[in-house]
């Protein structure tokens, strides 16, 4: 939020709102992207949130090793 304001209130001219719009347009993909829990997209989920450092690998033990090894994969 905090840089959204900063955005907004360097903002001069039209173009500078077009570049905030594109900014949003962006932070809203990556929410998007963070809270699509679909089955076919959970392991990419995962693997977003372990990157980002909302979540471990421990966090994953419920998961058998087959998709922990694809989450991995996907880390690397």
């Amino acid at each position: 939020m905090a840089e959204f304001k900063a955005r907004a209130a360097a903002a001069a001219t039209p173009a500078d709102m077009w570049d905030i719009e594109d900014y949003l347009r962006a932070r809203r993909r990556e929410i998007d992207e963070l809270s699509d829990y679909r089955y076919s997209r959970l392991l990419f989920v995962f693997a977003r949130l372990i990157r980002d450092g909302h979540l471990d690998e421990a966090g994953l033990a419920g998961l058998s090793e087959e998709k922990r090894m694809e989450i991995r994969h996907l880390l690397a």
